[in-house]
C-alpha cells in the first residue's frame, strides 16, 4: 500500500520540506523551480503543465525572491506556480489530499490543478485562521508528448496551486496514496488536449481546452487526457493513443471523445460516412470493455457571417454525432450547438476574448466551454458521470481585457494554425524517415505548411484537389475572401473547402478544362498537371492567369518547379506536392 505525505508548515505531519527542497530523482519528491529553462518539444514531463514564458528570465539570486517559507507554508509570488512533484510506483490510481491554511490574512483566487495543468478547484477562498482541505484522484498513465514518438511514461504526481490578484500561491500539506477510483479517458484534438500553463500567467492570451478545465466539476473521478493536437478520428487510432486507452480502460471508467475539426480538412473522413464509421467502431469497442462512452459534438469556430446570417462549416459533423448517438444509444453532447448560439450572442465584439485563433479556445473560452458540457451531462442525465457532478462554487470567469499586450491582434483576425512552433529540430513524421524528400519537407515545416503535431505524413498518398487547396493557400499570399457563390454543383456552401475553392476562382487560378460538367472534382487527386497550372497561375499578375497546361508546364520547367518522376495526368503524391510548393516560395522570396 503506497502511502507519503509532506508538510510544508510548522507543526503539519509528514516529511517536513521547505521552499528550497527542490525536486531530486534519488529522493522522488520535491519542489520545481521558476529559474527560466529552455521550453522543450514536450512541454509536460517534470513541468507539471507549467513553462515560462520567452519574455521572463531569472538571473541569479532572482528565483529566491519569489518564494517564501512561513509558518502556514510555502509561498510563492502571484502569477507564478506553486508547483510540487511526488514519484509513485506506477500506472494506476491515486487519491490526492491538499491542505491550505490561511494564516493570519487569508488567501482569495487560489487555483488548484494536478497532472498536466488539469484543473481541480478554482477561486478558493480561505479566510483567516482557517483551513482548506481537498481530495480528489490522480489516473497515472502513459501519454503521447506534443512532439514526439510512442508513448512515454511520468510516474509522478503533480500538485500546482496558483494565486491571483494579490494572493500569493500557498501549499500547507500533501498526501498522496493508493485508491480505486473511476477514470474519465478523453480522446480528441487540440480543442480537446493539455496545453502547458505559461508564466507569469496571463489567462487571455494562454491557450487552453475543456478537456483540462472539466475535472473541476466533478468528485470521485480520476480523469485521463489522450486528447493530441492534429488528430482525427483516424490519427487518434493510428498513432498509438488508442493503444494506451486500451491498455488503461476498464469497467466502469467512462470514454469521452470530441473530434471533427481535423477529419473536416480530410476529403475521405466525410461526415456521415467514414467518420460516423469511426465513431461507431470507438463506440462498440469500448463497450466491450464494461466502459461507457459518450460523444461530444465539435466546438464551434468563431462564427462566420453572410447575408443569411451567423454560420459554421462543422455543422454536419454535429449532426453525424447526434444520428449515431441515436443509432446507438450514447449520449451526446451538442457542443457544438451550444457554442454556436453563446458566440453569436456574445457577437463579433465580445467573442474574440475567448479565443486564441479562429479555432483554439484560451483559458477564459475553456472554462467556458467545459461549464457547458458539465451542465449538460447533469441535464442528459448521462450515467454514470452525472451522480458525481459536485456543487462547484466558482465564480463566472469574464475574460479581463485589460490583460491583453497592447499590439496583441485579435483572435478573430488570426487564421487557425498549429498549436506548436514549427521550426522543430528534426521532422516528427516516423513515415518520412530517409525518403528523399525529406530535407524539403523539414522547410515545409518551418515554413508553417505542414502540422507538427501528428506522427504520420502519409507522404506517398494522392492529395484531393479540395484538399490541395487548404494546404496551397498556406503557401501563397491569400487573396481576399468572400462566401462561396455556387458556381460548382459538388461542392457545398458550408463545408470546409467551399471558400478556398471560391477564393482560387476569384483569384484567376481555376483551369475551367478541369471542371467538366460544372464539377470541381474536390474527392479527384491532384494531377501533377493541374499542380503546375496551380503554381505558375499563381506567380503571374492578376488578369494574366488564363494561361493554359501546357504553357504553365513550360513555364514550371523553367523555373525549376517539376521533379522527378512528373507525369502530367499522373496524381501527384503530399510529398512532391508539398516539396514542389516550398519551391515556389522559393521563388516567391527572391522575387520580393
Amino acid at each position: 500500500m503506497f502511502s507519503r505525505e509532506f508538510s510544508f508548515a510548522e507543526g503539519g505531519e509528514g516529511i517536513r520540506l521547505s521552499a528550497g527542497d527542490y525536486y531530486d530523482e534519488s529522493k522522488g519528491y520535491g519542489f520545481l523551480g521558476l529559474a527560466a529553462q529552455e521550453r522543450a518539444a514536450d512541454r509536460f514531463t517534470g513541468t507539471g503543465g507549467w513553462n515560462p514564458r520567452e519574455t521572463y528570465c531569472t538571473g541569479e539570486g532572482e528565483e529566491a525572491g519569489l518564494w517564501q517559507d512561513g509558518a502556514d507554508g510555502v509561498e510563492v509570488k502571484a502569477g507564478f506556480p506553486l508547483r510540487f512533484r511526488a514519484a509513485v510506483p506506477g500506472n494506476g490510481s491515486y487519491a490526492v489530499t491538499v491542505t491550505i491554511r490561511g494564516g493570519r490574512e487569508g488567501a482569495q483566487g487560489l487555483m488548484l490543478y494536478t497532472g498536466r495543468r488539469n484543473l481541480i478547484k478554482r477561486d478558493i477562498v480561505i479566510r483567516p485562521g482557517e483551513v482548506f482541505s481537498c481530495r480528489f484522484y490522480v489516473r497515472v498513465c502513459e501519454y503521447i508528448p506534443v512532439v514526439g514518438e510512442g508513448a512515454k511514461e511520468d510516474n509522478s504526481v503533480y500538485v500546482t496551486v496558483l494565486g491571483a490578484g494579490k494572493s500569493s500561491a500557498r501549499i500547507s500539506g500533501l498526501k498522496i496514496e493508493d485508491a480505486q477510483a473511476p477514470t474519465v479517458f478523453i480522446a480528441g484534438d487540440s480543442l480537446v488536449a493539455d496545453y502547458d500553463g505559461l508564466y507569469p500567467y496571463n489567462p487571455i492570451i494562454n491557450g487552453g481546452s475543456w478537456g483540462q478545465n472539466l475535472p473541476q466539476y466533478f468528485d470521485g473521478v480520476a480523469f485521463s487526457n489522450q486528447a493530441h493536437g492534429g488528430l482525427t478520428t483516424n490519427c487518434f487510432r493510428d498513432d498509438g493513443h488508442w493503444d494506451i486507452v486500451c491498455k488503461n480502460i476498464r469497467p466502469g471508467d467512462i470514454f469521452l471523445m470530441e473530434f471533427g475539426h481535423n477529419d473536416q480538412k480530410r476529403r475521405y473522413l466525410k461526415a456521415f460516412d467514414q467518420y460516423a464509421a469511426n465513431l461507431r467502431r470507438y463506440v462498440r469497442q469500448i463497450r466491450e470493455k464494461g466502459a461507457y462512452p459518450m460523444i461530444v459534438t465539435s466546438l464551434s469556430r468563431i462564427p462566420g457571417k453572410n447575408e443569411d446570417g451567423y454560420f459554421d462549416l462543422l455543422e454536419d459533423y454535429a449532426l453525424s454525432c447526434l444520428r449515431v448517438g441515436r443509432e446507438l444509444h450514447v449520449p451526446v453532447i451538442d457542443l457544438h450547438a451550444g457554442s454556436f448560439r453563446t458566440l453569436c450572442d456574445m457577437g463579433p465584439e465580445i467573442t474574440p476574448d475567448y479565443f486564441m485563433d479562429t479555432t483554439h479556445t484560451n483559458d477564459y473560452g475553456a472554462l467556458l466551454t467545459a461549464g457547458f458540457i458539465a451542465e449538460e451531462i447533469v441535464r442528459l442525465q448521462a450515467e454514470p458521470l452525472c451522480g458525481m457532478r459536485n456543487d462547484f462554487a466558482g465564480k463566472p470567469w469574464k475574460p479581463d481585457v485589460s490583460l491583453r499586450p497592447a499590439d496583441t491582434v485579435s483572435s478573430a483576425q488570426k487564421e487557425e494554425r498549429p498549436i506548436l512552433p514549427t521550426d522543430l529540430p528534426k521532422l516528427p513524421y516516423a513515415d518520412c524517415k530517409g525518403i528523399p524528400q525529406e530535407g524539403i519537407l523539414k522547410k515545409a515545416m518551418v515554413k508553417g505548411l505542414l502540422d507538427p503535431c501528428i506522427l504520420f505524413f502519409h507522404p506517398f498518398d494522392e492529395i484531393p484537389r479540395g484538399q490541395f487547396l487548404y494546404l496551397f493557400f498556406k503557401a501563397v499570399p491569400m487573396p481576399a475572401k468572400r462566401g462561396y457563390q455556387g458556381r460548382f454543383c459538388d461542392i457545398y456552401r458550408y463545408e470546409f473547402d467551399a471558400q478556398n475553392v471560391q477564393t482560387a476562382l476569384d483569384a484567376g487560378l481555376v483551369d475551367e478544362t478541369t471542371t467538366p460538367e460544372d464539377r470541381f472534382r474536390p474527392d479527384d487527386g491532384l494531377t501533377c498537371g493541374e499542380l503546375a497550372e496551380f503554381m505558375v497561375r499563381s506567380l503571374q499578375p492578376e488578369g494574366k492567369r488564363g494561361l493554359d497546361m501546357q504553357t504553365c508546364e513550360q513555364e514550371a520547367k523553367r523555373l525549376g518547379l517539376l521533379w522527378d518522376g512528373y507525369e502530367r495526368n499522373a496524381a501527384v503524391n503530399r510529398a512532391d506536392c508539398t516539396a514542389a510548393l516550398v519551391r515556389m516560395m522559393e521563388i516567391r522570396e527572391k522575387e520580393s
